[in-house]
C-alpha cells in the first residue's frame, strides 16, 4: 500500500432538519481488525507514513451499535498470536465477530509485515477454523492478485467471504472503499455474498468507479 500526495479541503456538514436522515442503526455484526505497525525505515522511504483505521472503525460502531476488537500487530508472530487466541476462545467471547478486516501491507497471495512475507496459506493454518462461515477483508496490495488461489484459500479456510485488491493500491482510496464495504456489511441483516461477487450488483455499480480502479475482487 503506497500514500498518496493528495491535497485538499474538505468540509462536512450534515443536514439537521427533521426529516435528515441520519440515525443511528443497528447491525447483527461485529469486526476484528488487526493491523500492522506501518513500516518506517531508512530502506522504505516510500512508506514512510502512519496510518490508523480506528477513528473509521469507531465511526462505524457509533453508526451501527456494533462491537469492535482492535489489534495492532508488529511481527508475523503477532498475528499467529491472536489468531491462536481468537481462536482458542472463540466460543466463550469471540463468535460473535463475523468480520476480520486486515490492514497492512501485501505481497502476491501474501501479507507482508515488517519486511515478513506471511503467504495465505500460512494464515489459512494458523487459524485452524477460526475463519468458517466469516467475512475475511484485506485492505493490502495484491493479496488477491490471483483469483484462483483465492478461491482455494477461501474453500480451506471455510470462510464465507474473501475480499481485497488484485493490484498495488493507493492507501487513501483504499481506505475508502474499506469504509464503503464495511458500511454495507453493517447495513445488511443477511449477507448475501453475491452483492459484493457480482459486478452489476447495487453495491459493485455504486462503487463501480473506485471498485475497477484498485481490482477489487471478492469470492
Amino acid at each position: 500500500m503506497k500514500p498518496s500526495n493528495k491535497k485538499g479541503v474538505f468540509i462536512a456538514a450534515h443536514g439537521t432538519s427533521s426529516n435528515s436522515s441520519i440515525m443511528k442503526s443497528q447491525t447483527i455484526h461485529n469486526i476484528i481488525c488487526l493491523e500492522a505497525e506501518w513500516e518506517y525505515s531508512e530502506r522504505n522511504r516510500k512508506n514512510r507514513f502512519s496510518l490508523n483505521t480506528l477513528p473509521m472503525l469507531n465511526w462505524l460502531k457509533e453508526a451501527y451499535d456494533c462491537e469492535i476488537i482492535y489489534r495492532r500487530i508488529r511481527t508475523k508472530s503477532d498475528l499467529k498470536y491472536y489468531l491462536d487466541y481468537f481462536r482458542t476462545h472463540e466460543e466463550e467471547e469471540f463468535e460473535k465477530f463475523d468480520i476480520i478486516y486486515f490492514a497492512c501491507h501485501g505481497e502476491k497471495k501474501s501479507l507482508w509485515i515488517e519486511g515478513q512475507t506471511i503467504p495465505l496459506t500460512t494464515i489459512s493454518k494458523w487459524a485452524k477454523g477460526f475463519f468458517e462461515d466469516k467475512i475475511l477483508h484485506f485492505s493490502s496490495c495484491r493479496t488477491m492478485s490471483n483469483k484462483i488461489d483465492s478461491k482455494h484459500f477461501k474453500r480451506d479456510c471455510l470462510a464465507k467471504m474473501v475480499s481485497g485488491y488484485q493490484i498495488s493500491v493507493d492507501a487513501y482510496d483504499s481506505g475508502i472503499a474499506d469504509i464503503a464495504l464495511l458500511n454495507d456489511l453493517l447495513s445488511q441483516k443477511d449477507i448475501d455474498i453475491e452483492r459484493y461477487t457480482d459486478c452489476e450488483s447495487e453495491f459493485y455499480t455504486r462503487y463501480e468507479s473506485l471498485l475497477s480502479d484498485l481490482h477489487f475482487h471478492a469470492c
